[in-house]
């Protein structure tokens, strides 16, 4: 219950205990009093009784109070001058507190989600929050959901910071150290977007949208014991929700696919391999063709009249005037069109007839498209099989096998390209390292650079001090997670923190305006020696697939005359473990001989590892990726 009464302003005091709006109004206080010393107080305060007896807490219309202090100090209002106020008890003081403040000057986001979720800990319901505000229940989930973000970035936010999309991704994990580690990783990227943080946090997990979901079902999922993760503020139902167990999902989605296996192993194929996802792999596979069967009078029918009606497609989309925008009619005849194709060839594909000696010597590949439908590819020859289906043509010809083509003669790459991301991203940051603590290099090579720029074609533009230079900097620790432990990152660690505490920093430890000013009055050793840091952190290089041409990456590195055998050391952890047992025996035969090597193959991959490790620990050996290429012409 609720009264109304009239209490001096020197018997009030601003609520700490009670108070929900923590981020202040955007009316100056100033303005606010010469308001209320003109027209007197609008609108009446809401207080509840404080420790001390006969005064009393100021829960709502804080800024009110402080205006009036304001009024009082400069003797234009009394101090026991009377206001009226509303006085609730102390049980519901703080809802009340909530309540003013969400139905006058509007709080601060951040402030309402704290606030909600400090009604849940005292034991209000999601429903009766949603009630009492006027608001939905899912409304209210989306507060607390914001509540649920590490405080010191809920902070980044009230101070303008941060962004409410960027708070909004954050919230697709509970995990507040992640949920920091993220921001902290955002320090010198190029955008702090919602996009990149939810990128970010969920990179070992896949949405209710990827083809394995699709394929496999949420209710089996989550019977099987698989977890997941709701995003509240995603817009499609779909990729709103995070699966976490990915190796339970590719677990359940090769059972489910091995069933569908088994009935295509009944057609008598030589092999059928299952992929989870379509592996491009097979792109070097060779390839059987099936012979065609006769088609039935119903067949031939139908691809006369697909026929017919695809020649008058072709014919009423070549006569729409590009002039007359006409892209509705355009876009439903191209629909048509696909449609009708995927028909004639379907008939086609049922009509085909594989013979005994094709499947002999050809598998079937069987995987999921990206709506989570299996996909079959009949008729592949492994790359094994290249021989066999050699002289299967050559004995007959084209062959009973009517082979279309031969797998690739290529061996498979070494290294994956997962692991030749991360080495040559490690690669990168070695050569930036050791470029920083060569200035007189890096000068060197900045100004070819621009040379190269100016003198050469393109268009390069972007602001500052007058000068068109831009420095893009790579995300080398979102390629190599182990990058940041390196002796590299941290020496260029090192030496950021020596020139951050030279340059001259504003209040808030940030660089302030007399940079230019601070440049000016150094000597040119001091300069250049910051130039080759500053130039050290644009190398480029990373890259995704093996190859032993010389990149430009190369060419600095041979500029550079870097040793990467003293940056980096091969160990289970950075290599062996990421390789397979025969390429760690090649490493061993390569560093130690053949016989050294053979002891390899009676291990377990982790035994392996670890062994290599150990041969290794004194040698400069680099894997493939890491090393500097045989220096290209200048």
């Amino acid at each position: 219950m609720t009264t109304h009464l009239e209490i001096s302003i020197d018997k009030l005091t601003l609520s700490t205990r009670f108070q929900a709006r923590k981020t202040a109004g955007k009316m100056p206080l100033v303005e606010l009093a010469e308001s209320i010393d003109a027209q007197g107080l609008l609108q009446n305060l809401v207080v509840t009784k404080a420790k001390k007896r006969g005064t009393y807490e100021v829960i709502a219309g804080g800024r009110r109070l402080q205006a009036m202090q304001i009024l009082i100090k400069a003797e234009r209002m009394e101090p026991d001058a009377k206001v009226w106020a509303k006085l609730v008890d102390n049980a519901h003081a703080y809802e009340a507190s909530l309540t003013e403040n969400v139905q006058r000057e509007a709080m601060h986001p951040a402030d309402e989600f704290e606030a909600f979720a400090r009604l849940i800990d005292e034991g209000s319901s999601v429903e009766a929050i949603a009630a009492r505000f006027g608001v939905t229940p899912a409304a209210v989930r989306r507060r607390l959901r914001l509540a649920s973000v590490a405080p010191d970035l809920i902070e980044f936010y009230r101070k303008g910071d941060m962004t409410l999309d960027a708070l909004m991704a954050f919230t697709v994990t509970e995990d507040q150290d992640a949920q920091r580690a993220v921001w902290a990783s955002l320090e010198n990227y190029y955008t702090k977007d919602a996009g990149e943080i939810r990128r970010r946090l969920t990179q070992e997990a896949v949405t209710a949208g990827h083809a394995m979901a699709r394929y496999v079902g949420l209710e089996a999922y989550h019977e099987a014991g698989g977890r997941s993760f709701t995003d509240l503020f995603a817009t499609d139902d779909e990729r709103g929700i995070y699966l976490q167990d990915v190796t339970l999902l590719e677990q359940l989605t090769n059972n489910k696919l091995a069933l569908v296996a088994t009935e295509i192993e009944k057609e008598g194929w030589a092999w059928v391999q299952v992929q989870p996802t379509f592996d491009s792999a097979w792109y070097s596979f060779g390839r059987v063709r099936p012979e065609m069967g006769t088609l039935s009078n119903e067949q031939q029918t139908q691809i006369e009249e697909i026929d017919s009606r695809l020649q008058s497609i072709e014919e009423e989309m070549d006569a729409i005037d590009d002039e007359d925008e006409d892209h509705e009619k355009w876009t439903r005849l191209e629909q048509e069109q696909i449609e009708l194709q995927d028909r004639r060839e379907a008939i086609e594909i049922e009509n085909e007839v594989w013979s005994a000696s094709a499947k002999a010597i050809a598998g079937v590949g069987i995987f999921l498209d990206s709506e989570g439908q299996v996909q079959y590819r009949r008729g592949l020859i492994r790359p094994e099989d290249r021989r066999r289906a050699a002289q299967e043509a050559g004995q007959n010809g084209e062959g009973e096998a009517h082979i279309g083509s031969l797998p690739v003669a290529k061996t498979r790459p070494a290294h994956s390209e997962r692991l030749v991301r991360q080495l040559t991203a490690h690669k990168v940051g070695i050569i930036a390292a050791d470029l920083a603590s060569k200035p007189d290099i890096a000068l060197a090579v900045l100004v070819a650079q621009l040379v190269r720029q100016v003198l050469g074609d393109g268009y390069f533009s972007l602001g500052g001090y007058g000068l068109g230079i831009r420095l893009n900097h790579e995300d080398l620790n979102g390629h190599a997670p182990d990058y940041l432990s390196g002796k590299a990152a941290q020496a260029m660690q090192d030496m950021r923190s020596h020139w951050l505490d030279q340059l001259p920093l504003d209040e808030e430890g940030q660089l302030s305006e007399d940079v230019l000013t601070w440049t000016l009055a150094q000597d040119s050793t001091t300069l250049l020696e910051l130039l080759a840091f500053l130039v050290a952190g644009t190398v480029q290089g990373v890259t995704h697939y093996e190859t032993s041409k010389p990149t430009d990456l190369d060419r600095l590195g041979n500029v550079t005359g870097v040793d990467l055998t003293q940056w980096w050391t091969p160990t289970a952890e950075s290599y062996f473990s990421h390789v397979n047992k025969d390429q760690i025996a090649a490493v061993v035969t390569e560093t130690h001989g053949a016989e050294e090597a053979r002891s390899i193959a009676k291990m377990k991959k982790a035994q392996a590892a670890e062994h290599a490790q150990r041969l290794l620990a004194d040698k400069a050996w680099l894997p493939v990726p890491l090393r500097i290429q045989s220096k290209p012409s200048q």
